[in-house]
C-alpha cells in the first residue's frame, strides 16, 4: 500500500477531496480552504501526484481505488463524504464499489460513471502517442484553457502550473487506466446513500444529456448544472459550488458528527 500524502483543515464531520487529472492535491486549496470553516476538509495527491509515491504501471482505476480503501480505513476517515473531480470522480466511484460501508455519501464533480467511449478511446492513444513524441509538458501545458469558458480565467495559470508538475510515468499510467476503466452505473443503481452530481453546461468532455441520463437510473441521485461553466467549476463558480457542497454534506452527514 502506497503512502499517501493528504493535508487536513477544520474540524468536525469528514469530507474528502480528490482531485482531477493531472493534478494533485493542491488544486483544491481556496476551495478547501473555505469549506474546511463548516467541516473537517482533508485532500490527498493520489498516488503518482504530487508527493504521494507511484503505483507502477500498467494499473486501473479499481487499483487506485484499493490505495484510497486501504488509506480512508488507516486514516479513520469511514462515514466521509467522498467528492471527486473528473478522474476523483472515477476513483471515488471504485471506492463505492468496493466498500460502500466507508461513505456516508458520494459527489461526481465534473466526473461521470460512463466509460470511454470509442471516440474517447481514441483520444486517450493520441495522448499517449504525443507524449512520446513531444514530451509530457508539451501535453500538461497545452490543454488547461479549454476547461474553462473563460480561456483568460485568471486561475488559469495556477491550474497549469500544477499540471506541469506530473511526471511523464503518472501521465501516461492515468491515460491508459481511465481508457480502461469499467463502466460504474452500477454504482449509481446500487449505492444506498445521497449520491451528488454537479456538471458544467459547458464541459466539453461530459455533456448535459449524459448526466441527466445518468441521474434517471439513480433513485437517490441529486443534479446541479451549472451554466457558464466547462469542466473546472471550484474557480469558474466557486461560491455557487461551496454553496451546493455544503447543502448536500450538511444534510447527508451522520447523526454521530
Amino acid at each position: 500500500m502506497a503512502k499517501l500524502f493528504f493535508q487536513e483543515r477544520g474540524r468536525g464531520y469528514p469530507v474528502i477531496l480528490l482531485h482531477g487529472f493531472p493534478f494533485h492535491q493542491k488544486i483544491w486549496d481556496s476551495f478547501a480552504e473555505k469549506l474546511s470553516e463548516n467541516f473537517r476538509v482533508v485532500t490527498v495527491d493520489l498516488p503518482g501526484f504530487g508527493t504521494s509515491p507511484s503505483i507502477k504501471p500498467p494499473f486501473t482505476i479499481d487499483q487506485v481505488g484499493d490505495e484510497l480503501v486501504s488509506w480512508i480505513e488507516k486514516n479513520k476517515l469511514s462515514g466521509c463524504a467522498l467528492i471527486g473531480h473528473s478522474l476523483g470522480g472515477y476513483i471515488a466511484l471504485a471506492v463505492a464499489h468496493k466498500k460502500p460501508s466507508l461513505l456516508s455519501s458520494l459527489a461526481l464533480f465534473h466526473s461521470t460513471a460512463y466509460p470511454d467511449s470509442a471516440e474517447k478511446k481514441i483520444s486517450r492513444n493520441k495522448v499517449l502517442e504525443f507524449i512520446d513524441k513531444n514530451g509530457v509538458e508539451s501535453f500538461t501545458s497545452n490543454f488547461i484553457a479549454p476547461l474553462f469558458v473563460d480561456q483568460q480565467h485568471p486561475a488559469i495559470s495556477q491550474v497549469r502550473a500544477i499540471a506541469v508538475q506530473a511526471t511523464t510515468e503518472t501521465v501516461k499510467g492515468y491515460t491508459a487506466a481511465m481508457r480502461d476503466r469499467e463502466d460504474r452505473t452500477d454504482v449509481l443503481k446500487s449505492f444506498n446513500k445521497p449520491i451528488l452530481i454537479m456538471g458544467g453546461e459547458n464541459d466539453p468532455g461530459i455533456s448535459v444529456d449524459s448526466i441527466n441520463t445518468q441521474t434517471s437510473v439513480c433513485s437517490t441521485c441529486k443534479t446541479f448544472i451549472l451554466l457558464e461553466t466547462a469542466h473546472m467549476g471550484m474557480f469558474e463558480k466557486e461560491k455557487e459550488c461551496l454553496s451546493i457542497l455544503q447543502s448536500f454534506i450538511l444534510k447527508t452527514q451522520l447523526p454521530s458528527y
